[in-house]
């Protein structure tokens, strides 16, 4: 399976974001696919794409580059998410079930994603990409929760989840230069991350820089990828 993008850019849980970075993204990742997710714990889809909220000024730069944006939704709410005007896709949070993607997958009929943790699940023909996390421990905590409170999976965990032919399987947390070829080497198809595309503008241009010189090296390039 092609996967939708390459890189995916996964907004802070709280504070505010400069949009300035998309220049520093789209030059570091060059002719790569990148696409951002809006996330926010807690926030209804319609608060992610306030106009007013702290993710507009990055909403908008990205739709003057035509980045793809995908947005963080519970599944009880991704009918409603579906929706909301300047939705590129969804992606659905909390390991939803089989049950539950074979009902929504008819009714949304944009790009579609999940959130999934530990042990590998079904569920992949039904979905547009599977993001797995955490691999390595995360460097950007979630709100109420202590750094590093999350259980890695590491790569034997990762190539338990790549096993399966029809999983286009998407490496989160702890991935940067130094982790994304391991991530690549045992399947993953694309790269994620929070810190790595957040920062300061000149190390992140140069973050994104290296994934996309190891994706280009090691997976895209691959005949896996072109498969």
């Amino acid at each position: 399976m092609t996967p939708p993008f390459h890189l995916l850019a996964i907004t802070p849980p709280t504070g505010p974001v400069d949009p300035e970075l998309v220049a520093g993204w789209r030059a570091g990742a060059g002719d790569l696919a990148l696409a951002v997710l809006l996330r926010e714990p807690g926030a209804a889809p319609e608060a992610l794409l306030d106009p007013q909220g702290r993710l507009a000024p990055l909403i908008r730069r990205c739709r003057d580059r035509a980045i793809p944006l995908l947005l963080a939704v519970d599944p009880e709410h991704a009918g409603r998410a579906a929706a909301l005007p300047g939705v590129d896709g969804l992606h659905l949070r909390g390991d939803p079930s089989l049950a539950r993607l074979a009902d929504l997958r008819p009714r949304l009929p944009g790009l579609l994603g999940r959130a999934v943790h530990g042990e590998p699940q079904a569920g992949h023909h039904l979905v547009d990409y599977t993001l797995v996390a955490p691999i390595f421990a995360p460097t950007t905590a979630q709100p109420g929760a202590p750094l590093g409170s999350k259980r890695p999976i590491g790569l034997a965990g990762l190539r338990a989840w790549t096993a399966d032919p029809a999983a286009c399987v998407v490496a989160l947390g702890g991935v940067g230069p130094a982790t994304a070829a391991d991530c690549l080497a045992a399947g993953a198809r694309a790269l994620a991350g929070i810190g790595v595309f957040f920062g300061p503008p000149a190390r992140v241009e140069q973050d994104v820089a290296a994934l996309s010189e190891q994706l280009r090296a090691l997976h895209v390039l691959s005949p896996r990828a072109r498969a």
